[in-house]
């Protein structure tokens, strides 16, 4: 019997203030212990912020900058065997595949003529050195003769330094491409027979053990995120930081992207979707209060601070906001103050004198 009594006053008083008040003008709603135990309504104690896990979302794992290195063919050519398959640990130097090329036998050959050329360049300025000290030659033809062994290194170091990952294969005309850098297989293009075009990847590597991750985060949440901030991965109690957060935001979803550093507590497969969540650093002034505390009034956001005679509508600032916890800012809220967590449909009912 009590307990209907309770219900009858809640549902008389929120029947009365949707009949008298106006919405616009509802700042303070009166209500008894009576009318309060009958709607419901628990209050939390607002706290100063330190550092708060301010939002989450979903990420994909992501390849550092620099991370991935590509194997590439210097010629044009055949793919006639991989030597490698992604997830294969690499070292430095390991053949990753067998290529025919009718463009590497002449390039080794030229790479030996030119070697010979810079020899004998070499040779003809340092007897042109030894000439002018003599008197037997001018200082021109000298420098003219270090200009041409000079030009002639170069062309032999160019063509070598195409020619740096590739080794003689066992039949004419195939080359043993190698790896430029130790690290993980990732992927392996053309098939056995294919064509592959001269500078294209043939096979890439993911170089390093670190692994990033690339997540989208609301224009809003986004401006209290900064570069070296911690993040939250999942379950995982190591944390990881943030990289960087774009300063271009998205003029179709309003969000911009977040690079996260991912903690080195596993091997992280690219392209796996994971949840980061980003603590936010507060400020002066902020305020930590229950995320289901704040509720859509009017158009702004709004809690409901507990006082003498019921309860006061008071707008807020939401600087961040996760699952558990809001980071707010408001003016006339202050460390201690209580606010309502639970009856919140009934207070924004009267609130708005629906």
């Amino acid at each position: 019997m009590m307990a209907q009594n309770f219900l009858r006053a809640g549902i008389f008083l929120l029947a009365a203030w949707a009949a008298h008040a106006p919405a616009a003008a509802q700042r303070e709603i009166e209500m008894s212990p009576a009318s309060r135990m009958a709607l419901g309504v628990e209050t939390a104690t607002v706290a100063t912020a330190t550092a708060s896990e301010g939002v989450s979302a979903p990420a994909m794992v992501i390849a550092p900058n620099g991370a991935l290195k590509a194997a590439a063919s210097p010629f044009d050519g055949v793919m006639v065997e991989a030597l490698k398959t992604p997830g294969s640990d690499i070292k430095a130097g390991d053949p990753l595949a067998v290529i025919y090329s009718a463009s590497y036998a002449d390039a080794a050959s030229e790479l030996e003529a030119r070697r010979l050329t810079m020899a004998h360049m070499a040779h003809l300025a340092e007897r042109a050195d030894e000439l002018l000290k003599l008197g037997l030659r001018s200082e021109q033809e000298a420098d003219e003769a270090h200009h041409d062994a000079i030009s002639a290194q170069l062309s032999y170091e160019a063509l070598q330094e195409q020619l740096e990952y590739v080794r003689r294969g066992g039949q004419p005309g195939q080359f043993v491409l190698t790896a430029p850098a130790a690290g993980i297989v990732t992927h392996v293009r053309p098939g056995a027979g294919e064509m592959i075009d001269a500078g294209a990847p043939v096979i890439s590597i993911l170089a390093g053990d670190v692994f990033w991750a690339r997540a989208q985060v609301s224009e809003r949440h986004g401006a209290t995120l900064k570069p070296g901030a911690p993040v939250t991965v999942e379950n995982i109690s190591a944390k990881g930081r943030i990289v960087s957060v774009d300063p271009e935001i998205d003029p179709a979803t309003r969000s911009l992207n977040v690079v996260a550093e991912l903690p080195p507590v596993r091997t992280w497969r690219l392209g796996a979707m994971l949840t980061l969540s980003f603590e936010t650093a507060p400020g002066e002034g902020a305020l930590l209060v229950p995320s289901k505390a704040i509720v859509r009034l009017g158009g702004a956001d709004v809690v409901f601070v507990e006082t003498e005679e019921g309860f006061l509508t008071t707008p807020v600032d939401v600087v961040s906001r996760s699952r558990q916890d809001a980071l707010i800012r408001g003016g006339a809220l202050v460390q201690g103050d209580k606010v309502a967590v639970s009856g919140l449909a009934a207070l924004k009912n009267i609130a708005s004198g629906v």
